[in-house]
């Protein structure tokens, strides 16, 4: 894979790093010079922590990037009987232009930038007291967060691996530099992340965790890095490798599948439990710099928390009718206001501000929902099968797998509200059927459309000459 030079578009300000503080007991250096950070380890060590940060962003996983997909894919909608502020008013209808589409361009540029900055300037670091596998294991963070942006990017606006791996993907970008990078085909970045992920799992030490975190979940582990692997090849249709992946993080013996009520307590966890179902998380502060200073863009306030929530978004009947078990514990994430099913699974943290909340990224329930689709698909694994995969999963919830199965069905029903909707879609080629929509065009999508990838912002394309917009747009 050649490298490419960054766009003058994707990066405002090169090397700068911010913020990060309260899941480090130490944050990084704030807004310190490239020159100072990129020099010695110790920079460049405490700017790794700084990798984590813009995931807060309400552009990303603080909210944006899982309501467009939940709302496009038919969990959500806008409620009926609140006003709401006004915000998400357009996804559901799918009615995006380069003025008005996904904003996880920038902030995944940014954070790709961040992340070569590290990558590209650890040789030579090794001292006395900074061993090589101290290297590799930064190096490893750095590949991760790397390889999971140029993932969010190119399933966002770039149709999916299994129907056209030789379209326009996204520019795969290895060196921060200014410059104008053209579109790599969606087939060259799944490759590129692959190697990354192969390469970070190969470095990183088996129990590396960074010293003085209060939540190892919102930090790269090895797990992790094998969860997005088993995650990555599920897109790719590679079924035995991703049962493989997950598999490796199901036999780990470092999570499990909780209970009822100890799955309920986890979202509003103020840090993920040991031995709990997170693998990696978005770590949810009011230090971080990407908080909006109010909360009201983030997942909380949007989704709506009783009186406190701005309400903006609401559980489709459709989604909250598949759950047919009445001990079925997920149920308790909805409540009603009047016809609407409004959403409590972001409720905020217990004891803190309701509208701080962690968001897991990588949780175990979905590598026994990859490795079920990949058995069913012509993966083995011994002693495992699909439906164990999905029974494994309901016997904790309080529920039943209805037969015959359907695993795209219990992905719905576990993962819903997490931004995976949209994109089982896609990568399943799909047709989206919508039953609870009062929207006034685009009721249903049928595969294939150009609209299965976003279009790329406007911003971009006065920026860059050598990019292309999505057809359609």
């Amino acid at each position: 894979m050649k490298k490419i030079l960054m766009g003058i578009a994707l990066l405002s300000v090169v090397g700068t790093f911010t913020s990060c503080k309260d899941f480090l007991d130490e944050g990084p250096e704030l807004k310190q010079s490239n020159e100072l950070t990129l020099s010695k380890y110790a920079g460049l060590d405490k700017s790794g922590s700084g990798l984590y940060t813009m995931f807060q962003s309400c552009n990303w996983y603080g909210a944006q990037f899982i309501l467009q997909s939940e709302l496009r894919g038919g969990n959500a909608k806008n409620p009926l009987s609140l006003a709401g502020s006004g915000r998400y008013r357009q996804d559901a209808q799918w009615n995006y232009t380069e003025n008005s589409t996904s904003s996880v361009w920038a902030y995944a540029y940014y954070t790709i930038s961040w992340a070569n900055n590290i990558i590209n300037n650890l040789d030579g670091k090794e001292t006395s007291e900074v061993s090589t596998q101290d290297l590799n294991n930064l190096k490893a963070e750095a590949l991760f967060i790397r390889a999971l942006c140029h993932f969010d990017l190119v399933i966002t606006y770039a149709q999916p691996y299994t129907y056209a791996p030789e379209s326009l993907g996204v520019p795969v970008v290895l060196v921060t530099e200014n410059g104008h990078p053209a579109r790599n085909t969606v087939k060259e970045v799944y490759t590129q992340i692959v190697k990354d992920l192969t390469d970070a799992e190969g470095l990183i030490a088996d129990n590396f965790t960074r010293s003085g975190i209060s939540d190892p979940a919102a930090m790269v582990s090895k797990s992790a890095i094998q969860a997005l692997l088993s995650r990555v090849y599920l897109y790719m249709g590679e079924w035995q490798k991703c049962a493989d992946y997950a598999t490796k993080v199901i036999n780990s013996g470092k999570y499990q599948l909780l209970n009822a009520d100890d799955y309920l307590a986890m979202w509003s966890s103020a840090v993920t439990p040991a031995k709990g179902e997170v693998i990696f998380e978005m770590f949810g502060s009011n230090k971080n710099e990407y908080w909006d200073e109010s909360g009201w863009t983030h997942l909380p306030y949007l989704t709506g928390i009783g009186n406190e929530g701005s309400q903006d978004i609401c559980a489709t009947q459709d989604l909250v009718d598949l759950y047919t078990d009445a001990t079925d514990c997920r149920l308790q994430f909805f409540f009603k206001n009047e016809n609407d099913n409004m959403i409590n699974k972001y409720y905020g943290k217990e004891g803190g501000v309701p509208r701080q909340v962690n968001v897991p990224i990588l949780r175990l329930a979905e590598m026994y929902l990859n490795r079920a689709e990949a058995i069913a698909n012509g993966a083995s694994i011994s002693g495992a099968t699909a439906l164990g995969d999905l029974k494994a999963i309901a016997d904790k919830r309080g529920a039943t797998v209805a037969m015959p199965f359907d695993i795209f069905k219990e992905r719905r029903k576990e993962l819903m509200f997490e931004g995976h909707i949209v994109y089982d879609y896609a990568r399943s080629q799909k047709d989206l059927v919508r039953t609870d929509f009062d929207g006034s065009i685009n009721k249903d999508i049928n595969f294939p459309d150009n609209k299965w990838a976003m279009p790329i912002p406007k911003r971009e394309l006065d920026a860059n000459p050598n990019m292309v917009q999505n057809p359609g747009f």
